[in-house]
């Protein structure tokens, strides 16, 4: 079974063409299908007994019943596309092999690694459980990615105890998230640090990510994400740094269009709509193909 490896912004991934089928024990092709993507993901994006990743795509060819519901209106008035049809569709993975609807730095990756593939277009669209996504690829530099990932949905405001704040913010961009805003960025949360106890609490009851964000200048916010599926801080997270900018650029705490910077220090341009459309654009970066052996899979 072969793998991309791709990272952004942080967010490092694994894909897969399926498109192409598979070799190897227990594989068959295209038609014949893998079963359990859940168990290859959980086992190759493991950090120390596989390739380690944040989470595994599969991509696939689109069925005619997949396109039951599809609406081409629904795709952004914005994105100028090659096509009105998906290119493709995808299975997203976290690392621990539970499956997620969306991630946002993933979408700008896979849309790269499609268009490397010869998969797609410079300009498409793919069919995700949280909806259509839009993708654009610099011409003069396919690595340089904007992805489109729909409205931003406020769902609730709630009240909880702690260092960051108490106001808390739960949105929807294509997978819930819970926004703290924090007046000062040396409190932000890092990776395998401290107070992850308290996100996590707030991550089950919830059943979201949890980010804490600062915003340094009304062009410039700083932020960190507990995301679900790690159970840790990662070092980037697009979908969750759509939500910080879409509550604030609503509470006018910001512009529309900012940099999120994460704790990997890889800043994202990231802007939202007149209806909270939130796009992503930075670079990916590909680095490397992964030949597995299928003896991992016994």
């Amino acid at each position: 079974m072969e793998v991309t490896k791709y990272c952004a912004n942080g967010n490092d991934f694994l894909l897969y063409n399926a498109f192409t089928g598979v070799a190897g024990k227990g594989f068959g092709a295209q038609n014949e299908g893998i079963k359990d993507f859940s168990q290859i993901a959980k086992i190759l994006c493991a950090r120390h007994s596989g390739i380690g990743a944040d989470g595994f795509v599969a991509v696939l060819p689109v069925v005619s019943s997949d396109l039951k519901d599809f609406a081409p209106e629904a795709l952004l008035d914005s994105q100028k596309l090659d096509s009105k049809k998906p290119a493709y569709k995808w299975d997203f993975y976290n690392a621990d092999g539970s499956k997620a609807a969306m991630c946002g730095n993933a979408s700008r990756c896979v849309g790269s690694f499609a268009y490397a593939q010869g998969i797609a277009g410079l300009n498409h669209s793919f069919l995700s459980q949280a909806g259509i996504i839009g993708i654009t690829i610099d011409p003069t530099n396919p690595l340089l990615v904007e992805s489109a990932l729909g409205e931003c949905k406020f769902l609730d405001e709630v009240q909880e105890e702690s260092i960051w704040g108490n106001q808390w913010f739960l949105l929807d961009s294509g997978v819930p998230h819970l926004v703290c805003f924090c007046e000062d960025p040396a409190l932000l949360p890092l990776p395998a640090g401290e107070n992850l106890a308290r996100l996590k609490q707030l991550r089950e009851k919830y059943n979201a990510n949890v980010n804490v964000a600062c915003v340094l200048a009304r062009g410039k916010i700083a932020y960190a994400t507990f995301e679900r599926g790690v159970e840790d801080v990662t070092l980037a997270c697009g979908s969750g740094a759509v939500a910080i900018l879409a509550q604030s650029y609503s509470l006018d705490l910001s512009e529309n269009s900012a940099l999120l910077i994460p704790p990997s220090g890889e800043s994202l341009e990231v802007r939202v709509d007149s209806k909270l459309c939130g796009y992503l654009k930075g670079k990916v970066s590909r680095i490397s193909e992964c030949k597995v052996d299928s003896v991992l899979f016994d």
